[in-house]
């Protein structure tokens, strides 16, 4: 068996692992897009593969998928392939091509013939993410995807700490919080404990802004929307990957069967137009929030990626009011020139303005060095290789003062022989 990285060793994002049985078939674990233009080659997604296996819905991950060759066999969970197509519909793309093959956690699966595969569903940002366990040619690789320990899903952390998969030859982890900081708010707890003082005490309305599909970080605000008596509002999209999500989790708010209003952005109800989406536009337009918002400002919460310009300068006009509160939930990398993203700009001239309160809030959807040191002893590889990383040699640094003498520093697009 061979292994390949061919991008995450000394990078955050854009992820592609690849494992080449004894016969020469080809597993692709995730084909993400990068998340930084430095390095902007891509050419390797061309390449021949037999199968690829999508750890879970971010575009790090999967972004570069539809590069690889026609009718490739590609597998994914279900709330995965159905976040993707969420994401397509609204961005008016045609949905997923029929070679997606979906796939159950703990389930053994067999991938292009000689892979062995079992799906580990863990904590993460996302409301479904995977680690594997591949076995070929009689190795045993864990590849961790991304994980973490302090969300609502913690259980499924220590669920693998206790059980964790045996006889191990070569663990691939994820070292994204290598050299960074989770201090201030450490779990998905402190992020909602946070959020509920601020929406309790509001005298204006609030805006949380997060991932639409950070199903944590939206159960967080809408429970700190009850304790705080206030009705948080959504868009379509955010509507529609609840709907989704909702398949698998009947438990989750839902528009319609909780106190959840949303505003009907235009560009975003054309995308809902077919046949298919006549239910849920009923329903979304029976919780339509129309303008009451500006009776009653203090009594509402939106949960949004960007806030509205023009909507935030109405509301500050009404009289009287007190600040508009600004809950940035993400990481704050993302409020920089590297690393900036269509809203910087907006989000940036919103902290600076003195008539808005803006609170950074969040904890990150990746493992800590000590969830790492504690999973990592719990399986006890071979081999321990950081990827999804910017500081490999650091992750080797703090493993190593801790007793770990397993880990190897590999380099993009060289083979490893297992």
């Amino acid at each position: 068996m061979q292994v390949k990285v061919y991008r995450g060793t000394k990078e955050i994002g854009g992820t592609c692992v690849e494992i080449t049985s004894a016969r020469g078939k080809r597993l692709w674990l995730d084909l993400g897009a990068p998340l930084s233009d430095k390095h902007p080659d891509v050419s390797y997604a061309k390449n021949p593969v037999d199968a690829l296996l999508i750890s879970h819905p971010h575009q790090d991950h999967y972004g570069l998928m539809e590069e690889i060759k026609p009718n490739t066999p590609v597998f994914m969970g279900q709330v995965s392939r159905d976040l993707i197509n969420a994401t397509r519909i609204f961005l008016k793309k045609p949905l997923l091509a029929s070679n997606i093959t979906t796939f159950s956690p703990w389930k053994w699966i067999t991938v292009a013939d000689d892979f062995k595969v079992k799906p580990y569903l863990v904590d993460h940002s996302s409301p479904e993410a995977f680690a594997f366990l591949i076995e070929v040619d009689g190795k045993r690789v864990f590849y961790s995807g991304d994980f973490r320990s302090t969300g609502k899903k913690r259980i499924l952390f220590v669920n693998m700490v206790e059980r964790p998969p045996k006889k191990i030859d070569l663990m691939l982890c994820e070292g994204t919080m290598v050299g960074r900081n989770n201090a201030k708010y450490p779990t998905e707890v402190d992020v909602e404990k946070a959020i509920t003082d601020i929406i309790g005490d509001q005298h204006n309305v609030s805006f949380v802004i997060s991932s639409a599909q950070n199903i944590d970080r939206f159960c967080s605000v809408f429970s700190a929307c009850r304790k705080g008596h206030k009705t948080i509002v959504i868009d379509v999209y955010n509507a529609w990957v609840l709907e989704m999500v909702g398949q698998l989790s009947p438990g989750l708010p839902k528009v319609g069967a909780n106190q959840i209003k949303v505003y009907l952005h235009p560009n975003q109800q054309k995308a809902i137009q077919s046949d298919e989406f006549t239910v849920f536009r009923k329903k979304i337009e029976a919780n339509d929030i129309h303008t009451e918002i500006f009776s009653n400002p203090s009594q509402y919460v939106y949960f949004v990626r960007n806030p509205n310009e023009k909507l935030v300068e109405k509301i500050k006009k009404i009289k009287p009011t007190g600040k508009v509160n600004i809950i940035y939930s993400m990481w704050e990398g993302y409020l920089t020139e590297e690393h900036k993203t269509y809203a910087t700009d907006n989000i940036n001239r919103l902290k600076n303005d003195p008539s808005i309160s803006f609170n950074p809030i969040h904890t990150s959807g990746h493992a800590t060095m000590e969830d790492i040191e504690t999973l990592a002893r719990s399986i006890s590889p071979k081999m321990l290789v950081p990827i999804h990383t910017e500081q490999p040699e650091e992750f080797k640094r703090v493993m190593e003062r801790d007793g770990f003498n397993n880990v190897c520093l590999w380099d993009d697009n060289k083979e490893y022989q297992i």
